[in-house]
């Protein structure tokens, strides 16, 4: 569950995983202003258990700031349901497109594994989200005014990016972990971007690369399946 909000001290939540009475242990994140100047570049990771909530070792992590001397503002946070990584997506103002970055949760802070460039075409994002998965993470983008899937693994390698195409709008995009499939909601239409809800749902097996052009093990059309896909 990702939710905005700020405290009288100008700190901006971006990031909460949400515990009930079976889990709880959790973490969230919070980005606040290093200093007077900055403009939210500092990420404090707490965590939650039943003895309260505590302020994990190593916060406030500051990314680097690039070569050319930009600042990185974090914007997007997805943990690792395993609590053991966490993903990052950063602006770079006035420096291309954002980036999303993996880090490990040590006992002693964020520990830098890897980073890749959003291919967004569309620095601010509007309306995109990652969200960690067993071992992956999903990258949803609006670069063209039609969604954009990317799915990274734990190790930065790409194996899914799908756009839709002519006639196969894409509409919505997760993964089912436990059987290692990917499932592609689609709006079968004539014109592109489609409008209107998925009426078809194509099934990948995660066993090799996806994209547009990859034909699915199965393409499912019944009203009530694709329904129960898309809630």
């Amino acid at each position: 569950m990702y939710e905005h909000a700020a405290d009288s001290h100008g700190t901006r939540l971006i990031g909460v995983r949400k515990c009930d009475a079976a889990d709880l242990l959790g973490r969230y994140w919070s980005v606040r202003d290093r200093d007077s100047k900055a403009a939210g570049t500092a990420l404090d990771l707490y965590s939650i258990s039943n003895k309260g909530v505590d302020l994990v070792r190593g916060s406030p992590y500051v990314l680097p700031p690039t070569i050319s001397g930009v600042s990185n503002e974090p914007i997007l946070v997805s943990i690792a349901p395993e609590h053991d990584l966490v993903y990052v997506v950063y602006l770079r103002v006035f420096f291309g497109e954002p980036i999303i970055v993996q880090f490990r949760i040590t006992p002693k802070g964020l520990v830098y594994q890897w980073e890749q460039v959003l291919q967004t075409g569309d620095a601010g994002l509007q309306g995109s989200s990652i969200e960690a998965v067993a071992n992956y993470v999903i990258e949803k983008t609006f670069p063209a005014q039609a969604l954009y899937v990317h799915i990274l693994d734990h190790k930065g390698q790409e194996i899914v990016t799908d756009f839709g195409s002519d006639g196969e709008n894409l509409i919505a995009g997760h993964i089912r972990p436990r059987r290692k499939v990917l499932l592609l909601l689609r709006n079968l239409s004539a014109t592109y971007p489609g409008e209107g809800p998925a009426n078809a749902v194509a099934i990948f097996k995660l066993d090799k690369s996806v994209t547009d052009e990859t034909i699915p093990l199965l393409t499912a059309m019944d009203p009530v399946f694709v329904q129960s896909e898309c809630n």
